[in-house]
């Protein structure tokens, strides 16, 4: 014979079991972003992660499967962001390339960068991490890079001309945007974002210009 379940609907201090949980499970993610995010993945033990949120491992263990699972939670909702702002700034950019590429530029970098905590967490902390999260960090890259050609497609660019194929220059073009921001976010690049995203805007319309009568 089962055990009884616990009710999540009773209370205590105000609050269900389920918002206690959900209560907890947002304090470790935030300790995952601020530690994850300075002192880096790699040098986060569990132990620490329930120190920075004030909760026993216990807790931890109740709202994720391990520190991976952690940080792939931070990653969704940090590419999500930046997946949203990117394509609501393109849908708002009308018709004209120029235009479209510096509202969907300007958005993914300040979105990026608003943090530089989660911003090291998505371009930095989750290489290597692990095949899986490998095939993830790789299938958001050619996702950005999709939306990079759907753009170019709906204003009328050409998928090839001559050895230029759209899928392939707008894939370069995402790579180049996120090794500038890393230097950025890193220091290594000492430049204004706007200035950053100047350069960015300049190498996106020069090239898949190319695809267009």
């Amino acid at each position: 014979m089962s055990e009884p379940k616990a009710d999540s609907t009773r209370t205590w201090r105000g609050q269900t079991t389920e918002q206690r949980q959900a209560g907890r499970r947002e304090r470790l993610i935030e300790a995952g972003i601020e530690l994850f995010g300075t002192r880096g993945y790699a040098n986060t033990p569990v132990k620490a992660i329930c120190e920075e949120a004030g909760l026993t491992e216990r807790y931890f263990y109740e709202a994720f499967d391990d520190r991976e699972d952690l940080l792939d939670v931070i990653y969704d909702d940090v590419i999500t962001g930046c997946a949203r702002a990117t394509v609501e700034a393109l849908d708002a950019s009308g018709d004209d390339l120029d235009a479209s590429m510096r509202a969907g530029l300007t958005a993914f970098a300040h979105e990026l960068t608003r943090d530089p905590r989660r911003a090291r967490i998505q371009e930095i902390e989750v290489v290597g991490v692990s095949p899986e999260m490998e095939i993830k960090r790789r299938e958001n890259i050619h996702a950005f890079a999709r939306i990079v050609a759907d753009k170019t497609r709906e204003l009328g660019g050409r998928e090839k001309v001559g050895p230029l194929q759209l899928d392939v220059i707008a894939l370069g073009l995402v790579g180049s945007v996120n090794e500038q921001l890393i230097d950025f976010v890193l220091g290594y690049l000492e430049i204004p974002l706007d200035d950053l995203i100047e350069n960015q805007i300049t190498a996106f319309t020069a090239v898949a210009g190319q695809l267009f009568e």
